[in-house]
């Protein structure tokens, strides 16, 4: 019985507190957040030159996923039909295309079609004499 009490007498002489002082080091550190900012709101953006307006796309792909009672053909003139539109959407007005792709694939149980479409260039004109 007295080595239990011996424990427990000892126990309060090994526990303490203990405090650990970094004078400056908030001041410090509010400091080199100060100089910081200041550094970089100090520096001058270069001036923005305008950007070019972006020409419109001259290539649109478009991918259209069928329902059941449609058929192949269908489906991919579907495809086409929309990705026209975005390119009519594009350029502003209606202008003459080209069908560069049109395939067929099966995407869960489901027939797509993924398309593609270039506009055409325009080419020489020639007057009838």
């Amino acid at each position: 019985m007295k080595v239990a009490y011996i424990a427990l007498l000892a126990l309060p002489v090994l526990t303490g507190c203990v405090s650990i002082e970094l004078p400056g080091v908030v001041s410090d550190t509010a400091k080199v957040a100060k100089d910081t900012y200041k550094s970089v709101t100090s520096k001058k953006a270069p001036p923005e030159t305008p950007k070019p307006a972006v020409a419109p796309a001259n290539s649109v792909a478009n991918t259209y996923v069928g329902l059941e009672s449609q058929t192949p053909a269908e489906i991919k003139q579907l495809c086409v039909d929309e990705a026209a539109a975005k390119l009519f959407k594009a350029h502003g007005k209606t202008v003459a295309y080209t069908v560069t792709e049109n395939t067929l694939s099966a995407i869960n149980n489901a027939i797509a079609a993924n398309c593609r479409i270039t506009v055409n260039k325009p080419g020489p004109t020639t007057t009838a004499e």
